[in-house]
């Protein structure tokens, strides 16, 4: 395939469903088309909610192509289906590079491009990332993008071929004005305290911690609302909550920024993250965080105003944490200028520049 300057770029994502992955791909992808490229996104499952819609709708208004394969969860035969329809559709769009985002959207990437022209790059977005017997033998000679420092460091693939390239968001696309007050949706009293909290309930989100942090509070007008969603086997069932009623589960948002705007506090109790797009997004949004002692995060708060982390993984430290976070009374605004060249590094047009060079990079090594 030629390389030109200006690449026909195709991405893979698993779905979009709410995550740190889809929120990165809203900013990557129109930042490469800004910069002259043609971009398509594949969509391996079909949308299953309004959310899904919404985002695919906004990639298309700044100009990426998205091609949803439909593919049906659990099942088999679907799966064979969209297999050869992800190779047929990239067979006929002739990329130069192809991204894959995502354990089974590598290995639609992988069996999409054999015996093509096509360079594949994978992207790394947990610390670590584990793979399956077959990625492992079809992709250990691939080039890795790692989504952050911290991922590179605790990679387990062992690929020759690799880079760090920090995640980044573009604030036009995640940041609003708009503000939504759960205050007035929950029924809660004006003067509760609102602790956000975002990403789908997987276990590595920590969010069952919360019970021993709202247990040693004991303040009855500080309110935890989690905005992500809940999608089957092996993700936290919201029951455990019941007997918690300043624990909320909001489900899957698309208004997250709107929310941040009329909360008090942004709150982590992850485990562990590869580069945490929902800690960006806060960051951009002004919110004051308080976010876990993991290395992802303590990687990434150098120089950024209103963001404290528990000395520890204990009630007692998060407790601490989250009384002095809703200490501070500087308006979101004035700490999202505080932090303005602190977080400029986590712009996506840095990290959109840096794929390039690498995919260009490894076109040309492959023409040599």
């Amino acid at each position: 395939m030629k390389n030109d300057k200006n690449m026909n770029i195709i991405h893979i994502a698993d779905c979009l469903r709410g995550g740190g992955v889809q929120n990165f791909l809203l900013s990557l992808l129109p930042e490469q088309v800004k910069l002259g490229h043609k971009v398509t996104l594949i969509v391996v499952e079909r949308n299953t909610y309004d959310y899904c819609d919404k985002l695919e709708q906004k990639l298309k208004e700044h100009g990426v192509q998205v091609v949803n394969l439909g593919k049906e969860r659990g099942n088999k035969i679907s799966f064979l289906k969209t297999l050869f329809a992800c190779r047929k559709t990239i067979k006929s769009i002739k990329p130069n590079v192809v991204n894959t985002h995502g354990g089974m959207s590598h290995l639609y990437g992988t069996f999409s491009t054999e015996f093509t022209h096509c360079l594949h790059v994978l992207t790394i977005h947990n610390a670590p990332e584990y793979w399956n017997v077959p990625n492992n033998l079809l992709n250990s000679n691939k080039p890795l993008v790692y989504c952050s420092d911290a991922a590179y460091d605790m990679r387990v693939q062992h690929n020759k071929n690799i880079v760090a390239i920090n995640n980044g968001v573009s604030a036009d696309l995640i940041c609003t004005k708009e503000i939504v007050d759960l205050r007035k949706e929950l029924h809660l009293a004006k003067t509760d305290k609102i602790v956000v909290l975002v990403g789908s309930l997987r276990p590595q989100k920590n969010y069952e911690f919360l019970k021993q942090v709202v247990e040693k509070l004991q303040d009855s007008s500080i309110h935890f609302c989690i905005s992500g969603g809940n999608y089957g086997a092996g993700y936290v069932n919201t029951s455990v909550f019941d007997d918690y009623p300043t624990i909320h589960c909001l489900g899957l948002r698309s208004d997250v920024s709107a929310i941040e705007n009329g909360s008090d506090l942004f709150l982590s109790c992850a485990t562990f993250e590869g580069l945490p797009i929902a800690v960006l997004e806060a960051f951009f949004n002004g919110i004051p965080c308080v976010l876990s002692p993991i290395e992802q995060h303590k990687r990434i708060v150098d120089g950024v105003g209103a963001c404290i982390i528990p000395k520890d993984f204990t009630a007692e430290a998060f407790a601490e944490s989250i009384l002095s976070g809703l200490d501070n009374h500087i308006s979101h605004d004035n700490i999202a200028r505080n932090r303005s060249k602190a977080i400029d590094k986590f712009s996506i047009s840095y990290a959109a520049k840096k794929y390039v060079d690498f995919y260009q990079k490894n076109l040309g090594n492959e023409k040599k």
